[in-house]
């Protein structure tokens, strides 16, 4: 499993490809992506296989099949997690670790700084330095990157040979202190770009602004022969503060520019966060419904596992008060949750010849909404309502009951019923249900029809909803 490292200008890669003097450049890039509020579950692939201990090759390994860039996963489905191959891995170079958002986690190795750059891009001459100001008093540590279209001789008999270029990088403090940092001399055979990085830290107590002036030393070159032409790439700005972001689930992640001339569009596959659950509850790992044992006395067990059940991930938004409305517990009659999520956990016809939980919710909340509309939105998916009776909220859906009334000729007065009906254009005889398909990462729509003969009647009055948390194709079909 490629963990990430520390890597500096110190750092050596090989490459046996290329000739001994030949210069080969290596430039990543390491994102901190903040995935969810924690305490989540984590990764998809290593919680249907029971692996547990997330610091792992296992665990992570299983992950990387969990992070898709650009649509394509990092480790193909049937790779081995023990000890994967090479071939088994869709890109090169792939560095990865993971952190599920618990309050006393500890920092991701290998990310060591918090940096802001700045890009320059121009050429630097012996008369003209490149210049960049830096205003922050919090930096301490700058890395400079110059790159060399080409660096290479035309021999006279036809021969490419190398070239070498001497540099040199100083600061300029607010009084006037100047300071050389590096002095180097890049030397050996580059046809395409090359870039290399200077990292050096700034004086104790250093006088703000600082100016970082990258200077040239070797004469410039008025021979076409010899191209040892730079240029002053970026100014990186950096904190050294490694962050342990509590509370916050978040994935490391290096990529190779080889690779990725450009950030990958990322996609990761994940189970949210953990709730509270009954204390009767086990929750089957294959899909994340529960299933119950015994009776319910109204407590909940200790630690809070992942599920997929929206009655209580509703409970839990409700009462959670770092994200959630906080309101307290005592408030909320949990026997009519556990009514919901008894119905919603019931196993019903997927609709191709298997089963499924009736009601499962997989759900990004990714904006601040208002209470009531969240509220709304996830009672719509178990078809239910959330009312305050009896002095606690409560929550009902639509499901079979037993009667509690009944009306015949001795309780109907003459009077009798009053019928309403509705616009033939509001008899809706196709209903096309938006869902996300976990398969294509993509919207999808299952169309439901109405039997032939009211659509020969009303004709096709098409209505499109969207199934909020749905990534089932058959709970979208129910839903339509």
């Amino acid at each position: 499993m490629p963990r990430l490292q520390d890597l500096d200008q110190n750092t050596v890669f090989n490459n046996p490809d290329l000739p001994e003097d030949a210069l080969s450049s290596k430039q990543f890039s390491t994102l901190i992506e903040i995935i969810s509020e924690g305490q989540i579950e984590g990764s998809v692939s290593a919680s249907k296989a029971g692996v547990t201990d997330k610091t792992s090759d296992a665990y992570l390994n299983h992950f990387l099949k969990d992070v898709f860039l650009n649509g394509t996963q990092v480790l193909q489905e049937a790779a081995d997690v023990s000890s994967p191959p090479d071939s088994s891995f869709n890109f090169k170079g792939v560095e990865f670790d993971f952190r599920d958002g618990s309050s006393s986690q500890t920092k991701i190795n290998g990310v060591r700084n918090i940096e802001r750059t700045t890009v320059n891009g121009l050429t630097v001459t012996t008369s003209n330095p490149r210049e960049e100001t830096i205003t922050d008093t919090s930096i301490e540590t700058v890395r400079i990157t110059v790159q060399f279209q080409a660096l290479q001789t035309f021999e006279d008999n036809g021969n490419i040979s190398g070239a070498e270029v001497q540099l040199q990088i100083k600061t300029v403090q607010n009084d006037g202190t100047n300071t050389i940092h590096i002095t180097d001399v890049v030397r050996g055979r580059a046809s395409n770009a090359y870039n290399r990085d200077y990292e050096f830290d700034l004086p104790t107590n250093a006088s703000f602004p600082v100016v970082v002036r990258v200077e040239r030393i070797t004469a410039d070159s008025t021979d076409t022969k010899l191209q040892n032409a730079f240029k002053f790439m970026t100014m990186t700005e950096l904190l050294k503060a490694p962050q342990t972001y509590p509370n916050t689930a978040h994935i490391a992640l290096r990529i190779d520019s080889e690779q990725f001339p450009r950030i990958p569009r990322r996609t990761f596959r994940i189970r949210g966060i953990k709730v509270k659950i009954p204390h009767n509850a086990t929750v089957d790992l294959s899909n994340g419904r529960i299933t119950y044992s015994g009776t319910f006395n109204g407590t909940f067990k200790t630690d809070p596992e992942w599920t997929s059940d929206p009655s209580w991930i509703l409970f839990n938004l409700l009462t959670n008060d770092r994200y959630g409305a906080g309101i307290s517990e005592s408030n909320l009659n949990q026997y009519s949750f556990y009514s919901v999520s008894e119905y919603c956990n019931e196993l019903v016809n997927d609709g191709q010849n298997g089963q499924e939980p009736r009601f499962q919710t997989n759900i990004n909340i990714t904006t601040a909404k208002e209470a009531f509309n969240v509220i709304n939105e996830l009672c719509s998916v178990f078809r239910g309502i959330a009312y305050f009776g009896a002095g606690t909220i409560e929550v009902a859906n639509d499901q079979p009951a037993t009667s509690k009334y009944l009306f015949n000729l001795s309780n109907v007065t003459e009077q009798g019923f009053t019928y309403f009906g509705s616009s033939r254009k509001a008899r809706h005889t196709v209903i096309n249900v938006a869902y996300f398909d976990m398969e294509t990462q993509e919207i999808d729509y299952e169309t439901v029809q109405a039997e032939q003969t009211t659509r020969d009647k009303y004709g096709s009055v098409v209505k499109t909803v969207r199934a909020i948390g749905t990534t089932s194709r058959g709970q979208a079909q129910r839903l339509g």
